[in-house]
């Protein structure tokens, strides 16, 4: 029920907010609304006018162990040709890649408005190596269009030393309070890529897919720089997830032997990042679940294997399995179905708990949660030192037109919640041969980077990691 409506003006925008129960929102960027210029976006070129050949919309991700990269990209007429450029300051000479994948791209909307998708990958790359790379595509008058240049940088070779990356999720062009971090974070190099658990533009098909259009262009700029691995979300959904399977093409599910961009894993240095469907319990058939949990569990064999060499398992999604807000489905009835299916038999724990997976990251829920080792609703222990069972963080409270979910307070508080945020912010993962270090971070609202909220060291000795490869 809307209590009342409030008009706020500033000098970057006119806002309108409305108070839905106890949840200010945004009224402009949500699902079935235009895009608004605020404070966070009025910078960047997601409004931009491209001409029909130029390459929009770049963005990057790893092959496996970060040995090389793919680049995807739009354009919206059909082109001759495309060409990736790129280089280091240790090469005389550039790297030229052409051919690629090219297919047309058309939404599901009225309009059936098409566009036109291209990927290009690399060839090995140097480590330890900052590589600048541009994209020319050619068009049908053999007129040259050239990409800005962006950068990235690979990881070194040595699986001991650590390496880090961000955890968020749930962003919009509108009220993307941490993009401008985001942004600012991805020019240290720092951080090896983005994890993003699924939400994104809230939503990609709306308005035959120029919103889409647009969220991509405006995280151009950070999504070319850090290599990108996501989830799909509810918000993806539309056409059976078919903005979600096209515009992220380029993530690892061909080389993780899964149909499309759903779901993949890949190794990085001494983590396995598994990227798991949550939404195929809730849009999918039986058989269709079936095929995820399957394929999960043939993953998961492998990856346990290789333990000694890649001691951490981690899984992204974009459903929590445990949250606070217990008067919310999402934290009763919705999650338990994903954490053990619609049988009770096999679910997306049944699966974590049996392989001994250390960590689940998730959104989906706009603020920050972090648990305790949990199995089964049951506490386990609060130590993170050689834990028996994985915990879970909810890191959905980058930005977004709904703004931060309010905690229930009038609810008992599990006794696995660790701890718990309600604002914005983002996390961060550190990870070592034998630590994983989780950081979360609160975005001020002025789009600055605010206190850390949150930390939290999950250590491991060799003498574990030897159990958790015993099934």
């Amino acid at each position: 029920m809307i209590l009342f409506a409030v008009v706020l003006l500033s000098v970057f925008q006119i806002v309108e907010l409305l108070v839905l129960g106890n949840k200010t929102v945004v009224c402009y960027g949500g699902p079935g609304t235009y895009t608004g210029v605020d404070r966070y976006n009025q910078i960047g070129s997601w409004n931009q006018t491209y001409h029909p050949a130029d390459p929009q919309q770049i963005h990057v991700s790893w092959i496996s162990d970060g040995k090389a990269f793919t680049v995807q990209f739009s354009t919206m007429d059909p082109i001759k040709r495309s060409t990736l450029v790129y280089w280091s300051d240790d090469e005389d000479e550039n790297e030229t890649i052409e051919g690629g994948q090219n297919w047309e791209f058309i939404d599901g909307g009225i309009a059936k408005h098409s566009q036109f998708m291209h990927t290009l990958a690399s060839n090995r790359l140097y480590p330890s190596t900052l590589y600048e790379y541009k994209v020319i595509t050619i068009d049908n008058k053999d007129k040259s269009h050239v990409s800005n240049t962006f950068e990235l940088h690979t990881p070194d070779l040595d699986q001991s030393t650590s390496f880090k990356f961000i955890a968020t999720g749930d962003v919009g062009v509108v009220n993307a309070v941490s993009m401008p971090i985001f942004k600012q974070l991805a020019k240290s190099h720092d951080y090896d890529f983005v994890a993003i658990m699924g939400d994104q533009g809230y939503d990609l098909a709306d308005f035959n897919g120029t919103k889409g259009d647009e969220y991509m262009n405006f995280a151009q700029e950070f999504y070319a720089t850090v290599p990108i691995l996501t989830t799909a979300g509810n918000h993806e959904s539309a056409y059976n997830f078919s903005h979600y399977k096209n515009r992220f093409d380029l993530l690892p599910y061909k080389q993780s032997d899964f149909s499309d961009a759903m779901q993949y894993s890949i190794n990085y240095k001494s983590l396995h990042l598994i990227s798991f469907a949550t939404e195929v319990f809730f849009y999918g058939s039986p058989e269709q679940i079936q095929t995820s949990l399957n394929w999960l569990e043939q993953d998961l064999i492998k990856a346990t294997r290789q333990r000694s060499s890649v001691p951490w398992i981690a899984v992204i999604g974009h459903r929590p399995l445990y949250c606070s807000i217990l008067s919310n489905p999402d934290c009763a009835e919705n999650a338990e179905r994903i954490r053990f299916g619609f049988d009770q038999q096999l679910g997306l724990e049944t699966l974590m708990t049996k392989y001994n997976v250390d960590a689940y990251i998730c959104g989906h829920k706009h603020n920050y949660e972090r648990t305790f080792p949990v199995r089964n609703n049951t506490l386990l222990t609060t130590s993170y030192h050689n834990p028996p069972s994985f915990f879970q963080v909810i890191t959905g409270n980058a930005g977004n037109y709904e703004g931060p979910d309010q905690f229930d307070n009038t609810s008992v508080l599990p006794d696995w919640l660790g701890h718990r945020f309600q604002g914005y912010g983002f996390s961060t993962v550190q990870v070592s041969h034998h630590h994983f270090d989780l950081h979360h971070y609160e975005t001020n609202i002025d789009g600055t980077l605010g206190k850390l909220q949150d930390h939290v060291r999950v250590s491991k000795t060799p003498s574990h990691v030897n159990k958790q490869k015993i099934v």
